[in-house]
């Protein structure tokens, strides 16, 4: 299941909330595609993959304690 994930800091916690990206706990069983810092809002997008949906909340919620987060579920687009 492939998975995007928005994240905007809480004002006190941008540095935690870069700093966390680039240290995530992940988790086995989900692999991040891509890390994408962002001038703007949100402040990160992260795209991974996880085998479910619990999988993809116990990644997701550590983003939760410095941050509101957005979670989606993504689908690929066949041709």
């Amino acid at each position: 299941m492939l998975f995007v994930m928005f994240a905007t800091a809480h004002p006190e916690r941008y540095a935690d909330l870069f700093h966390m990206l680039r240290k995530a706990r992940i988790p086995e069983g989900v692999v991040v595609r891509e890390k994408l810092e962002i001038f703007g809002k949100p402040d990160i997008v992260v795209i991974f993959e996880a085998k479910n949906e619990e999988l993809a909340s116990k990644f997701v919620e550590q983003f939760g304690r410095v941050g509101d987060v957005i979670t989606h579920l993504a689908m690929r687009v066949r041709e």
